[in-house]
């Protein structure tokens, strides 16, 4: 593939407008025009291999033309309509979505973004245990951000947003790859699930209601936990009368090579929170929960758009063409390749300390060396720069710079082609970067 240079820093005035664009402007952000499947273009001309399907969104390559339609079809129909009413769309893809969803979860609610449907799923969670006050999260948790999901996640940095969120208990994790001292993995796991025991009966004051966590963490480095884990979780969780709920927006269909990562780790839980995948890059997310936990009250969980036609019409041909396509199984056979590539790589060089997955839930992390661990965040960014440059978009850890994790995750349907093209200049960046600071020397 041929190398590019890096876009210009952003000139154009509109640039300056807008509330989130940095000061001077961002020189690795890109100005796309125009997406086909697993390919982007930017305003010049350049083509890119898109291994973020856009913030992992696009399971189903972008602009897939059975989406366009539904999507063209609904907007000639009806552009909105408010949550008192239902449209067919909505009433379809109720139907599709209940139907292959983890057994026992047969209602499901819509909204328009990942964070709307973990608040959902909170809401649902304490009118079904009114008597209880506290919803516990995992560390290196990411559930959005809202104001009651940053609340939920890891700690912001310099959060001034403190006196408007709710407290919620952050409790330890285990890690597969850099587990306690003199602790194998599911050792680990069962450290973690007695201190968790322990801040059920003496950490909180009072009851809790839930539990939710991502079956492999997503931002907070693709984190992926021993099996005794997911199945201690749902002991203590019956044990305790507290509700299970399972973050699958970036987990959920096909993305881990199972329509959900619960059938891919045998978990059972109460509620599933869904999205960025479901929407064929239309806005839309949602909540699955048991019959006897559907306990809203009126006005608790109504938003005007909550249920736009165009998004749920174009999530009703996303899901239909995930299926039908059996994009999980593509998703297995393209997330072996790449880790069976990337782990080569990793033999021929110090830099790469861990590889991930499973489907294309594709990640590796950056160390300075194998034998420390110690994350290497400024080479992970180079690594990141110098792909864009050579028309390749890789998922990179930049929240709050704290990140040392490339992410390869393209679209579900990516072709072997375009993957392993990918795959090259993944190798030759980060080969040259091993070098470059003196790793490989």
């Amino acid at each position: 593939m041929e190398t590019q240079t890096l876009p210009a820093a952003i000139t154009h005035p509109g640039a300056k407008a807008l509330l989130h664009e940095p000061a001077g402007g961002d020189p690795d952000k890109l100005t796309l025009i125009r997406a086909q499947g697993s390919l982007v273009w930017d305003d010049q001309g350049r083509q890119y291999i898109d291994c973020t399907a856009q913030a992992w969104s696009n399971n189903l390559g972008a602009n897939d033309p059975r989406v366009i339609e539904a999507a063209e079809q609904q907007l000639h129909a009806i552009t909105h309509a408010r949550p008192t009413f239902h449209t067919p769309a909505l009433l379809d893809l109720a139907e599709l979505i209940t139907g292959i969803a983890p057994a026992g979860l047969d209602r499901v609610g819509f909204t328009l973004h990942g964070s709307m449907a973990v608040e959902m799923a909170f809401k649902l969670a304490l009118r079904n245990r009114p008597d209880a006050r506290h919803i516990l999260v995992l560390q290196d948790a990411y559930h959005g951000r809202s104001i009651a999901t940053m609340a939920a996640s890891w700690p912001h940095p310099d959060n001034v947003f403190g006196p408007l969120q709710s407290a919620f208990q952050r409790v330890a994790r285990p890690d597969c790859y850099r587990p306690r001292k003199g602790l194998t993995p599911e050792q680990d796991a069962e450290l973690c699930l007695g201190l968790l025991r322990d801040t059920i009966t003496k950490g909180v004051d009072g009851q809790v209601a839930a539990l939710i966590y991502e079956p492999l963490q997503g931002n907070g480095g693709h984190n992926e936990f021993p099996a005794n884990w997911h199945s201690g979780l749902r002991e203590l969780c019956d044990e305790f009368g507290i509700l299970l709920i399972l973050d699958e927006v970036q987990t959920g269909f096909g993305r881990t090579g199972r329509m959900w990562a619960a059938e891919h780790y045998g978990i059972r839980p109460d509620m599933l929170v869904f999205g960025k995948g479901v929407g064929g890059g239309f806005p839309l997310a949602g909540v699955l929960a048991r019959a006897d936990e559907a306990r809203f009250a009126a006005g608790d969980d109504q938003l005007t758009f909550g249920q736009f036609p165009i998004s749920i019409a174009a999530g009703l041909a996303a899901v239909r063409a995930i299926i039908e396509d059996d994009l999980s199984a593509r998703a297995r056979e393209h997330g072996e390749h790449a880790t069976e590539r990337l782990r080569a790589l990793q033999q021929r060089t110090n830099i790469i300390g861990d590889v991930r997955c499973p489907g294309l839930m594709v990640s590796f992390e950056v160390v300075t060396d194998k034998e420390s661990k110690t994350p290497a965040r400024k080479e992970t960014s180079e690594i990141f720069r110098r792909a864009q440059a050579r028309g390749v978009i890789l998922g990179e850890s930049r929240y709050a710079g704290l990140g040392n994790l490339i992410k390869v995750k393209p679209p579900l349907d990516i072709t072997p082609e375009l993957l392993d093209q990918a795959l090259d200049v993944v190798d030759e960046v980060v080969l040259e970067v091993a070098r470059d600071f003196g790793h490989d020397s």
